[in-house]
């Protein structure tokens, strides 16, 4: 739902089936979908859900802004529904002009913080609050995108795509040396043993 400026959860798709439009909106594509589930496990707001109960293609499901909609040339469907325009869509940089102007025009009514603007790198989805937002139980975040951290760290790991051959190396050896060591104990137990009597002889 939160359509991050750096999502964290297309950063983590090791497929590609999820990504960031030109137009800020994070969207999924099940054809190139595996179900590992990452995006679940990288998303700080915990937006990307499972069909757990579907055996048979399950999707991840997340807000997409409507993008079919908007293919269209319509609104998103929250927005368009909205007749008190509490929700509001456009440019960014718009959204915070008006929500800045609101907040400087009644600010004994909004909390001087507009969720989104800086959380995490920025996200496209922000709130205006009338109570401090950890009251509302909203993550406190730092300013920095989520991926930043981890894709230095995998992509200094997995420069060249060495590591990972290296790493299966290693793996194949350690198997081949567990496996000749189980065969040599196998043909040790068949060998016959000496009797008792010729070993007192």
């Amino acid at each position: 739902m939160l359509h991050c400026e750096r999502p964290a959860c297309v950063s983590a798709c090791i497929v590609g089936a999820l990504s960031k439009l030109e137009d800020g909106s994070v969207v999924w594509d099940d054809s190139k979908c595996i179900g590992c589930r990452y995006c679940m496990v990288a998303c700080q707001f915990q937006i990307p859900t499972y069909d757990y109960n579907k055996s048979i293609d399950p999707h991840i499901r997340k807000c997409d802004l409507c993008y079919d909609r908007r293919k269209d040339g319509k609104l998103p469907a929250c927005v368009d529904i909205c007749t008190n325009e509490v929700l509001l869509f456009g440019k960014r940089t718009e959204l915070l002009r008006i929500a800045k102007n609101r907040i400087k025009r009644k600010s004994d009514v909004y909390v001087d913080h507009i969720y989104g603007e800086q959380e995490i790198g920025g996200i496209s989805w922000m709130y205006l609050a009338t109570k401090n937002f950890d009251k509302l139980k909203m993550p406190t975040l730092g300013v920095n995108p989520a991926p930043r951290t981890s894709e230095s760290i995998q992509h200094g790991i997995f420069a060249y795509f060495v590591p990972p051959v290296t790493l299966y190396a290693l793996l194949g050896i350690i198997m081949w040396i567990t496996k000749r060591s189980k065969e040599e104990d196998i043909e040790d137990s068949h060998e016959p043993k000496p009797d008792k009597k010729e070993e007192e002889l």
